[in-house]
């Protein structure tokens, strides 16, 4: 927030934002994230602005400290278009150490050992995901491992971390960073690096209730169904009214049939609006939270708050999906 009072854009907000999630080792994302099959940690990140117009992101990435800190720059660069001696399109998406060696050309901290973001509490799940691994004698046990089970212990190891910011201007950016899912095959990437899937951002929009609106989405969750349902971009172009276009987004998804062979769906997002009149002036801003897991933890502040509010929201076993929306 206090990048957003001094003017700084939304982009520099929502990376400096990850940047702290990141480092936190209780989130999966950098430090502490989840280890694959090598018992290292992968990461992927992607960043999605209105201004500049862009989307930047990385995948299974080792080396570089912050993940965002490479999509952002990535983002950048691509932002800048072709080259005009030779015409060279610039990448949305760089992946392995490809990725870390151009982020580390650019300046971007990196640490060359690859354990730097593992942690004990990472290597303690691990081994305890490996010893049933290598004890699987069922379907039902391998669907566990996988993630497709009600097992909260690995739903909790599935948390991405994202997000969305509007700024003075009322440019809009989002992102997105993730570990993974536990035990994943190496060079395996989520939909937190891939356009339209993880993180979304755009202006100007026309909805049902204003003359245009600034809109981004953060998403987690099971990155193989998300990509196929490109759940960020889905819910964002929504122009129903916010609880509505949650409702109908997550109906699309649930009933996919794609689907099919999982034995629950799961996914989170939080979606930001803000609403702006015929004359160019903002009106109202509003959050919307949803997801099919048992549990989602966000927070939210606005400038007219003096500190931020953080809650768990937790769904019922009765509904598929829980929805809420608040106006800010």
């Amino acid at each position: 927030m206090n990048k957003l009072q001094k003017g700084e854009s939304a982009n520099a907000a929502v990376e400096c934002a990850i940047c702290v999630l990141e480092d936190a080792p209780v989130t999966n994302s950098g430090i502490g994230a989840n280890l694959n099959r090598l018992g290292l940690v992968e990461c992927d990140a992607a960043i999605m602005s209105s201004e500049p117009d862009a989307f930047g992101a990385v995948g299974s990435v080792t080396a570089i400290c912050n993940p965002i800190q490479g999509a952002n720059a990535v983002l950048e660069f691509y932002a800048k278009g072709p080259d005009k001696d030779l015409g060279l399109v610039p990448p949305m998406l760089l992946v392995g150490d490809g990725a870390d060696i151009w982020a580390e050309s650019r300046g971007i901290p990196i640490n060359r050992n690859n354990r730097h973001k593992v942690t004990e509490e990472a290597i303690k799940k691990y081994s305890n995901y490996m010893d049933r691994l290598s004890t699987v004698n069922s379907k039902r046990q391998k669907e566990t491992l996988e993630g497709n089970s009600d097992n909260k212990d690995i739903d909790m190891q599935m948390d991405t971390v994202g997000a969305v910011c509007i700024d003075i201007r009322g440019n809009v950016s989002s992102g997105v960073s993730s570990g993974g899912i536990a035990l994943k095959i190496p060079g395996r990437v989520g939909e937190a690096a891939i356009f339209g899937c993880g993180c979304w951002a755009e202006k100007s929009l026309k909805t049902s209730k204003s003359s245009s609106v600034s809109v981004g989405c953060s998403v987690t969750g099971t990155g193989e169904q998300i990509m196929r349902a490109m759940l960020a971009k889905d819910c964002a172009q929504r122009t129903e009214d916010i609880f509505t276009a949650l409702e109908s987004c997550f109906r699309r998804f649930d009933s996919n049939p794609a689907f099919a062979k999982y034995a629950q769906r799961s996914a989170g997002l939080v979606l930001l609006r803000q609403y702006v009149d015929a004359d160019g002036i903002a009106t109202e801003a509003e959050l919307g939270i949803a997801h099919t897991t048992h549990s989602m933890g966000y927070g939210y502040m606005s400038a007219e708050m003096d500190k931020p509010k953080a809650i768990i929201s937790r769904k019922s076993d009765a509904t598929r999906v829980s929805i809420s929306a608040i106006k800010l």
